[in-house]
């Protein structure tokens, strides 16, 4: 089960991901590559016994792939945390202010599983890691993508894909993200007055939110059910853009705040400080923003889809 409600067999990925790691070579010859006198990859693709994570990034090194960066690739913010001998302080930045029993609903452990893995009083198998990371980040196949081509891990492959296009789309029809999250809370419309409620809740020009109808749609983040629009599972995507395209985005939802502020929407809550503070208690203003944002995300995670909202902080300094 993923985080956000997505059914996703981590045994079957964990044993294509150690198929794939394995590549061309025999399953003997792999496994004595990893040091091991049996053939433990065929017990590990066969689904009979798993290695801890651990271990399966070790072999993943030992094929040659830089694991420190491919982590940094998946979650930059948690990979200065990791430490092949013990994983539990890289589980605990992933995952940020979620509580365990939540992570214990998301991945489908139990609460004492969850726990002992956070602690690291356990040394936790594949499946069981790759459950718990997708439960606390719900991205599992970025993380497998950045050890292995994605195409190679079919049971994660079109979700992946999946994922992508939606991130794109974030990028080239920013609007979208505010009229999947307008859709969410309606749970489903009719069809023929999507455009026109969505025109009205978002205050774009009806053309535009027909269009951004016709854009859900074709990238898959709404579906067509009978004469109902109806939003599409939902996938936490974090896409490495460029940086045109963080500008780009960053520009826009900056631009929409502008324009709410300078109208003065009731219900709007604007707040601003301007200051001087020394360069160190500066990257601690800039250190609380970013535990600000995770708490908001965990906030948004457990909560029902009832309101659309838009969220801009800004740090910056005047240097």
């Amino acid at each position: 089960m993923s985080g956000n409600g997505i059914v996703v067999p981590m045994d079957q990925a964990a044993r294509e991901l150690l198929r794939a790691l394995r590549g061309p070579r025999s399953q003997v010859a792999f496994s004595r590559r990893l040091g091991y006198r049996g053939n433990v990859a065929a017990k590990w693709e066969g689904g009979h016994r798993f290695p801890t994570f651990a271990e399966t990034m070790r072999a993943a090194e030992r094929v040659g792939i830089d694991v420190p960066a491919a982590l940094a690739t998946f979650h930059a913010a948690s990979a200065s945390a990791w430490d092949p001998e013990d994983i539990s302080a890289w589980l605990q930045e992933l995952q940020g202010s979620t509580n365990q029993a939540e992570l214990a609903r998301r991945s489908g452990l139990s609460r004492q599983q969850v726990g002992r893995l956070v602690s690291g009083r356990v040394r936790g198998r594949l499946p069981e890691v790759l459950a718990l990371v997708d439960a606390m980040t719900g991205r599992v196949p970025e993380l497998v993508g950045a050890l292995v081509p994605i195409g190679d891990v079919p049971s994660l492959a079109h979700e992946a894909r999946v994922r992508f296009a939606l991130a794109r789309l974030a990028f080239s029809h920013p609007w979208s993200i505010a009229a999947r999250a307008w859709l969410d809370t309606r749970g489903r419309v009719q069809r023929r007055d999507a455009a026109g409620e969505m025109s009205r809740a978002l205050g774009l020009p009806p053309a535009d939110a027909a269009d951004l109808v016709e854009v859900l749609v074709d990238a898959g983040a709404a579906l067509v059910e009978g004469r109902w629009l109806v939003p599409a599972p939902p996938a936490t995507v974090e896409l490495v853009a460029t940086p045109e395209d963080i500008r780009g985005i960053r520009a826009h939802w900056a631009a929409v705040s502008a324009e709410r502020v300078a109208r003065g929407e009731p219900g709007d809550l604007f707040s601003f400080n301007v200051f001087a503070v020394g360069r160190d208690d500066l990257e601690r203003v800039k250190d609380a923003q970013r535990r600000f944002y995770r708490e908001v995300r965990a906030i948004v995670a457990d909560s029902p889809p009832e309101v659309a909202a838009l969220l801009v902080v800004h740090t910056a300094p005047f240097d």
